[in-house]
């Protein structure tokens, strides 16, 4: 997936970008079938326009992204990861995951079982 519609003729999710989930990638994890790995890019809007970093933060804190999964074919959301960032502090974010499992998947994943917490975040080259 991939969403490259915003611009500077465009406008962001609440006037954010980065808010703007722009890819999404999804693969089988090597090794263990069984598991995938996921990882999301947001459009920070740097060194494009204006050329530079718009924000100090690379992540919206206390926006929640979220990542739908429908297991069954059905278009509904089965299950959801829902990420939330923390406000920087001295230059850097944490980010928490969590995990909803079904009919709760449909709305808000703002409460479920947390599987990541307050892990440091990456905005350079280096996870």
């Amino acid at each position: 997936m991939s969403h490259h519609a915003s611009g500077p003729d465009f406008g962001f999710p609440h006037v954010d970008a980065r808010l703007d989930i722009t890819d999404l990638y999804v693969s089988a994890k090597p090794g263990d079938p069984r598991k995938s790995i996921i990882i999301f890019n947001v459009h920070m809007s740097m060194a494009v326009n204006p050329v530079g970093p718009t924000t100090r933060e690379p992540f919206a804190p206390g926006a929640l992204y979220e990542i739908k999964v429908d297991t069954d074919g059905d278009a509904i959301a089965d299950l959801c990861y829902s990420v939330e960032f923390a406000a920087s502090k001295g230059g850097t974010q944490t980010a928490t995951v969590r995990r909803t499992q079904g009919p709760r998947a449909v709305g808000p994943c703002d409460d479920g079982e947390v599987i990541v917490e307050q892990a440091p975040v990456s905005a350079g080259r280096k996870a």
